[in-house]
């Protein structure tokens, strides 16, 4: 009988081995399958023009886009992915005053409809759009909370010799039926009748009485990235 058990304990024993090397493929396979696409960022560098031609209201133009990144945590993931949500459907305008070098901008707002946001990364083996419905519906809530807005006051800010402006800009991030105080890290450009802005906004959802989406395949971490890159044109 002893030499019977030898056999089985040791075929057991592989079993398992090879269950735990699978899973770990599988869990391999899964991460190494993941792309998420670059941040927003400015298209061009190039120096600003002339600073009389940025006088007055810039909106939003064609080719903008607003969107969030969230660490998340797949079902028999290893480690944490990236989770990246855009949308174009966005609309704002800022007001924009010169005197001699010094740039002041006022009357700041841009509105984002949420329930327009659509997932941006991929996994090979996932379809990420079942995510959205779960974070359009059970937790920004859209039907009720449609739209995110930020608003800042004034802001005065001497134009720089060359390459882009980088600024922070204060201001106001309404979400989710709640208001936040948030700081804005941007980049700028403009020529001529264009101009474009760049940048991101960190918060966590939680202040924003939102939970962090903790669905059956995936959870997410509580801090948020919110990235922008809005081109403007003269009204």
């Amino acid at each position: 009988m002893a030499g019977v058990k030898r056999p089985v304990v040791v075929g057991a024993v592989a079993g398992v081995v090879a269950a735990v090397a699978l899973g770990g493929g599988a869990a391999w396979l899964l991460l190494s399958s993941h792309h998420a696409p670059p941040d927003l960022a400015l298209s061009s560098t190039r120096p600003s023009g002339p600073t009389a031609a940025l006088a007055g209201t810039w909106t939003v133009a064609s080719g903008s886009q607003v969107g969030y990144r969230a660490r998340e945590k797949f079902i028999d993931q290893a480690s944490t992915t990236e989770a990246v949500a855009r949308t174009s459907d966005l609309k704002g305008s800022l007001v924009v005053a010169v005197d001699g070098t010094t740039v002041k901008v006022t009357r700041m707002t841009f509105t984002v409809n949420l329930a327009s946001l659509v997932s941006q990364d991929r996994y090979a083996n996932y379809q990420v759009y079942q995510r959205d419905f779960f974070v359009r519906t059970v937790y920004l809530q859209t039907d009720v909370f449609p739209t995110a807005t930020f608003t800042a006051g004034a802001l005065s800010f001497p134009l720089p010799a060359a390459g882009a402006l980088s600024v922070d800009v204060n201001g106001k991030l309404a979400v989710h039926g709640e208001t936040r105080d948030v700081t804005a890290h941007v980049q700028a450009t403009a020529s001529g009748a264009q101009a474009e802005v760049a940048g991101t906004i960190n918060v966590d959802m939680r202040n924003f009485g939102i939970e962090p989406p903790d669905i059956s395949f995936t959870k997410a971490e509580p801090a948020v990235t919110i990235e922008f890159d809005l081109k403007l044109v003269h009204a």
